[in-house]
């Protein structure tokens, strides 16, 4: 049997929580036996992932019982891999844990490209600390070649890093008319043009452009979905409430059923200030749907013809292109397959990352 830890979980789906959920319910656990670390709690992920016959264990907030728990996680469990997935390299105290208490291979696995809080001591700890990660790591992933870039430097190409595309289970997300007509009704957004966006209330995800923009559309019936909880979320509320917009803008939290929320937008919007590689706009284009990225966004999501970049200072070109999709006829096209070409379903990702283990 070949034991796994990944590292580590937020009690917020986001786009690790996501690509993990993805691949345990993918890859081929035959011989394979997966737990994760987790800070939080969320029941809906901790149940799925025990579904599937993983250990999640909770990390303490406390630093000394922090060292002291993954010190015993890791005598304790004799693992052969432990999976780190990382924004940056700010802390790598469970690296150097991994290397010091045990014998299994450590793989440090890049998902962004700035540190989630994008903070000057998070991003000073990552450069300090990079050189050291890249030198304690048996292998190295990243979602796309600038993750690359950020986490293991200019020349990762010259490292063995292997880019992992964040693939998704491509045909839940077929565009499905029934499913539409169901969640518009019960959000009551039934004959509203629905610009969606799905990401967690931080810096990152830039929702203060994205409401001033919304707030700038001249599309009388526009309302504005946003998926997603985090610490920021307080702000951008009153933000809404400020500007009379409550009635307009829907916010929906942590929700499960993004397949399916999806399917009731009319085009998702992320005017992201920076992107290690989107699951969420793959997931719109594989729901069909026009998708406004920021140029900050790695070029390496824009898969179809579906995607235009747009950079940050024109404003008035996000305004446009939101209202030529107003005002044109919308027809949801299946790109499935392009998903499926382009490496992005996750069995791809799955079978890539089997192959490392078994090596």
């Amino acid at each position: 049997m070949i034991r796994v830890l990944h590292s580590e979980l937020q009690s917020n789906i986001g786009g690790i929580e996501s690509f993990l959920l993805n691949l345990t319910k993918t890859i081929d656990k035959t011989n394979l036996q997966f737990d994760f670390l987790m800070r939080g709690n969320n029941s809906y992920l901790e149940t799925m992932l025990k579904n599937y016959g993983a250990n999640i264990y909770k990390v303490p907030v406390n630093v000394t019982n922090y060292y002291k728990f993954l010190k015993d996680v890791l005598i304790r469990n004799h693992y052969d891999f432990v999976h780190v997935h990382k924004n940056s390299a700010a802390n790598i105290v469970l690296p150097l844990m991994v290397k010091k208490y045990t014998n299994a291979k450590l793989i440090i696995h890049s998902h962004n490209t700035n540190p989630s809080g994008g903070s000057r001591i998070a991003v000073l700890l990552h450069k300090i600390n990079r050189n050291r990660l890249i030198k304690l790591s048996d292998y190295r992933l990243a979602c796309s070649d600038t993750a690359a870039e950020w986490m293991f430097g200019n020349d990762y190409k010259t490292k063995n890093v292997y880019i992992i595309k964040n693939g998704i289970i491509a045909k839940n997300y077929v565009y499905n008319p029934k499913i539409r007509k169901e969640i518009r009704s019960k959000l009551n957004i039934a004959g509203k043009f629905v610009i969606g966006h799905v990401g967690a209330f931080r810096k990152q995800k830039n929702h203060e452009f994205l409401i001033d923009l919304f707030s700038k559309l001249d599309i009388p019936n526009a309302a504005l979905m946003l998926i997603g909880d985090g610490d920021l979320k307080p702000g951008i509320r009153k933000k809404v409430q400020s500007m009379g917009l409550n009635k307009k803008v829907i916010f929906l939290g942590v929700r499960y059923d993004v397949a399916d929320l999806l399917q009731a937008c009319d085009v998702f919007v992320m005017p992201s200030l920076w992107e290690g590689l989107s699951v969420a706009a793959i997931e719109a284009q594989a729901s069909g749907l026009e998708t406004l990225l920021s140029s900050s966004v790695s070029k390496e999501v824009g898969i179809t013809d579906l995607v235009k970049f747009i950079d940050l200072t024109d404003m008035d070109e996000w305004k446009d292109e939101l209202k030529e999709i107003a005002q044109s006829t919308i027809v949801r096209k299946n790109v499935e397959k392009e998903i499926q070409i382009a490496g992005f379903d996750m069995n791809n990702s799955a079978q890539f990352i089997k192959k490392i283990y078994e090596s």
